[in-house]
């Protein structure tokens, strides 16, 4: 997937109005690509009842909502549709381009955070599901 978002960066077309909403449309697929190895780690961990589940499912939740928060700044074009030409700084580019860091920060945090609850807490030697 990663592989076609780079070969449609690439192309001559992609900056292009024509191109915004395939532009959007990859943003929301890579975006959504990841609920499925989570969903399936919801599983593999026992489910929601599961402590590892219930500490970091709220961390990938709130990453989510930082991506989503970055996309709807990026698509609405908030605040220069409100205030056109009049932001040099606080644009809705260098909003999503915030948003993003703050969402690869957050993920980072979560990523210290479940390798030092692994440590603490080892995964089980038996499989949950049979």
């Amino acid at each position: 997937m990663m592989l076609a978002v780079f070969f449609a960066q690439i192309h001559p077309h992609y900056l292009t109005k024509k191109w915004q909403k395939l532009r959007s449309v990859i943003f929301c697929a890579v975006t959504g690509y990841g609920l499925i190895p989570t969903c399936h780690w919801i599983w593999l961990s026992g489910g929601f009842s599961s402590d590892i589940v219930q500490e970091f499912v709220p961390r990938v939740l709130i990453m989510y909502v930082l991506a989503v928060a970055a996309i709807i700044f990026y698509m609405s074009k908030v605040p220069e549709r409100y205030f056109p030409g009049q932001l040099n700084l606080g644009s809705s580019h260098q909003v999503w381009h915030i948003l993003v860091v703050l969402m690869f920060y957050w993920w980072h945090q979560s990523a210290l955070f479940i390798t030092n609850y692994r440590h603490s807490h080892p995964c089980p030697d038996y499989p949950l599901h049979s």
